[in-house]
């Protein structure tokens, strides 16, 4: 073997290929040139690093525990908060002499969702005139996220109005929403939407619709609010059909749309004093009755005994034939021979426009009154 300059020796482990590491073997000697025999490579110590591996399992075990309790305590404080509020909202309702009756085990779900399960429900104005009864309703709010609600209905509701009870079913009736967390839980929106809705009043009569949608959103104005409701196919009960021999109009309504901005006094919240409605400014009215049709627009402002004054101005299509089944169902205004030759001298091209006033809690057409306007409050 070739002499080796001095500092050069660096060059042969380049040459066998070996790597250059200082102290691998236990004999500090074996392995330099000139050794002879075998090359021989001791075992790596793999203690240390099964050591750092427990230590790390240990590490992720103690944070997946304290992560757990940590939601386990989120949801046990989130829970008491929800049965707080039902309880607050109950005696508010109640103090403002609302009867208010429902039978609950509780908010569960525990640990996703807080599960709040209501059963046998019912609730009654103070004077008596309005009421709801319900079976059961379900609240659901995931935990993570527990100011969005999902609210399932039962299909059978029954909705009581002066003069009358509606038994009310409903397929797969279904409400979400969302709330600002704070002390009243302000809305900021709310969707509703059901299908096959029937209607059964005690009076005899019934109607129905093959869809309803419903939804409430803020419309960036102060305490202003974008309200948006459509009906499809709502069938006309068989009293007003009747006024129809000849059947110049389908036995179904097609579509009956509203679109209008709400103004409140008061933001509108779940907890806390009712907001009052102020203004209505309405975008969109419409209905599709086979060769009626009616677009409508206007602004209402609402005073403080509900009484709304302003104008609302439709475009009506096939008003001689609305005008024959109202005659025909005795509304005396629409008997009126003076009423039809103003409204024939008010149409062009066979559609009418018709500004209707409010004013001082009535409602007129021109110069033609239509009775007492409804209160909006």
């Amino acid at each position: 073997m070739p002499a080796v300059e001095p500092g050069h020796h660096h060059l042969l482990w380049r040459e066998t290929g070996v790597p250059q590491k200082r102290s691998v073997a236990e004999n500090p000697k074996r392995g330099l040139v000139g050794h002879a025999g075998p090359p021989s490579w001791a075992p790596v110590d793999t203690r240390s690093s099964a050591g750092e591996r427990a230590s790390s399992m240990r590490f992720i075990l103690i944070i997946t525990a304290v992560l757990a309790l940590a939601f386990g305590g989120w949801w046990v404080w989130g829970s008491r908060a929800v049965d707080a509020r039902l309880a607050d909202l109950t005696q508010e309702l109640r103090e403002a002499g609302w009867r208010v009756e429902y039978e609950t085990e509780g908010t569960g779900g525990f640990p996703y969702r807080f599960d709040l399960d209501l059963r046998d429900l019912e609730l009654v104005s103070p004077d008596g005139a309005f009421g709801w009864q319900s079976p059961r309703m379900r609240v659901v709010a995931q935990s993570y996220q527990p100011n969005r609600l999902i609210v399932a209905a039962d299909e059978t509701h029954r909705v009581s109005i002066p003069g009358q009870d509606l038994d009310i079913a409903v397929t797969g009736p279904r409400a979400s929403g969302a709330v600002e967390i704070g002390e009243t839980l302000p809305v900021r929106e709310f969707t509703f939407e059901a299908a096959d809705l029937r209607v059964a009043s005690s009076l005899g009569w019934e109607s129905g619709a093959g869809a309803l949608l419903a939804a409430l959103r803020p419309n960036g104005g102060v305490n202003g609010y974008d309200a948006y409701a459509r009906l499809d196919e709502v069938a006309l009960p068989e009293a007003w059909r009747a006024l129809d021999p000849s059947g110049a109009l389908p036995a179904t309504i097609a579509r009956a749309e509203i679109d209008a901005d709400l103004t409140y006094d008061a933001p509108l919240a779940l907890s806390g004093g009712a907001a009052r409605l102020e203004r209505v400014a309405l975008d969109r009215f419409a209905i599709d009755w086979g060769a009626v049709s009616v677009a409508g627009d206007g602004r209402l402002d609402i005073d403080a005994q509900g009484r709304p004054s302003g104008e609302l101005v439709f475009e009506i299509t096939g008003w001689e034939r609305l005008l024959d089944l109202a005659a025909q169902a005795g509304v005396p205004v629409a008997q009126s021979s003076l009423l039809r030759g103003a409204l024939g001298g008010m149409a062009e091209d066979g559609v009418l426009t018709a500004p209707i006033a409010f004013e001082d809690g009535a409602m007129r057409l021109g110069f033609i009154p239509l009775g007492e306007a409804p209160r909006l409050r």
